[in-house]
């Protein structure tokens, strides 16, 4: 019991934090914009804006949000982004400035960003049953240009990655441009979702299966990895997306999948627990987050390369496991809880600590997407709200009928 007690206050914790930390000046072209992360106060992040989206379904299902209050916000929102955000061909830039929405110095327009983001827009759609609401939702979602990113590369549908116009922008080599690709398994799932209504129903497919299925191995049992191993590489897209339920077309269960990586990811930590002092049975997640030395990365096998253990726990990550591995989960949060205070704040758990440097160190900030992702496992390991809203939305059950996934046992 105490332990659901925990779970509720770090719910209420993080609507709170996007409360706080999102622009709810009416006046304002940001509205509705939420923070990158609380160390730099004026600069937003547009995939923390769609985590947001989703806080205020949270917020008014579980009475912490009056249901008008939640529908002034989204509305609104949904006008900023459609009228106020830097965007190019419906792609939105990755960083913006808080009070006016405008792209943020030289950064990428970014397309797992702006498909963070909306998944968001497609919730809250979904969830509010408010005609500008849904118009709002439709117009952002049919706005993205998902033909301008797609290319062929050695017999393979891809995405590009972001693009940017300026030389000397954020991820430009050269000329600027087209950046990377998404040729990986990584976060980037959603987006084969979010284009599959929108393209030729052939290319939606040929997109979904142009990316890696690399695969290796925990205990025997196979798991389609990420290059470099991070926990929240198996979160993103599984926070919306009910792969509890669903398989893909070709039988893979990405629920399994995530679970089984969080167990690898476990076991790294506690393989290296004699060398770092954070890491132990109750004590895991290597992930991307806050660490002693700034947002670092980090990550356990499967990978491609070893990875390094530096010591630190990325909390949100570990909290984001609740679905996949519950009970080990909750021994975490409980031995956080009573036996680390100092990673417990205002709003709930803060971002990461690591007690292997000296001296020890504890995260004071949070970051909207960490903070967005552990909530939305949390109230899905509680109640399944995020996963029934989202994938039940016609617009994803029509991406899922293009893309050929299917419910268990059918």
């Amino acid at each position: 019991m105490e332990q659901l007690n925990i779970l509720q206050d770090e719910l209420k914790g993080s609507l709170n934090f996007f409360l706080k930390y999102t622009n709810l000046d009416p006046n304002s072209h940001g509205f509705g914009l939420t923070v990158d992360s609380t160390k730099n106060l004026n600069v937003a992040s547009i995939a923390a804006t769609g985590f947001c989206l989703s806080a205020w379904v949270i917020g008014v299902e579980r009475g912490y949000l009056k249901h008008l209050r939640a529908l002034e916000i989204t509305r609104q929102t949904l006008r900023t982004l459609r009228d106020s955000v830097s965007h190019h061909r419906g792609f939105f830039a990755h960083y913006l400035d808080m009070t006016s929405g405008t792209r943020h110095r030289k950064c990428e327009y970014s397309t797992i960003d702006t498909a963070l983001c909306l998944n968001g827009v497609i919730t809250a759609g979904a969830y509010f049953k408010d005609t500008e609401i849904q118009e709002l939702a439709q117009q952002l979602l049919e706005r993205v240009d998902w033909n301008f990113i797609i290319f062929e590369r050695d017999g393979k549908t891809l995405f590009r990655m972001a693009y940017n116009p300026d030389k000397h922008g954020d991820y430009v080599q050269g000329e600027p441009g087209y950046i990377f690709q998404w040729e990986m398994a990584a976060e980037q799932k959603m987006m084969y979702l979010q284009a599959a209504p929108l393209v030729e129903p052939e290319t939606a497919r040929h997109l979904y299966h142009g990316f890696a299925r690399d695969t290796g191995y925990f205990e025997g049992q196979p798991i389609i990895f990420t290059p470099g191993g991070a926990l929240f590489v198996y979160q993103f897209s599984e926070a919306w997306l009910d792969t509890q339920q669903y398989l893909d077309p070709d039988g893979i269960d990405w629920f399994n999948n995530a679970r089984l990586a969080a167990l690898a990811n476990r076991s790294f930590c506690m393989q290296h627990a004699s060398e770092f002092k954070t890491y132990h049975a109750n004590s895991w997640g290597a992930s991307a987050g806050d660490s002693p030395w700034g947002y670092d990365v980090s990550g356990a096998p499967p990978c491609f390369a070893e990875p390094r253990a530096n010591g630190t726990v990325s909390i949100y990550s570990a909290l984001s496991c609740l679905p996949f591995i519950p009970n080990l989960t909750l021994e975490m949060v409980d031995y956080l809880y009573h036996s680390q205070p100092r990673t417990w704040g205002p709003y709930g758990f803060y971002d990461a600590y690591n007690l292997a440097v000296s001296p020890a160190w504890y995260s004071s900030a949070l970051y909207g997407i960490d903070k967005g992702c552990s909530m939305i496992m949390v109230e899905n390991y509680l109640s399944r709200l995020i996963w029934d809203t989202y994938t039940s939305s016609a617009y994803i059950q029509k991406a899922l009928n293009v893309l050929g996934f299917h419910k268990r046992g059918e």
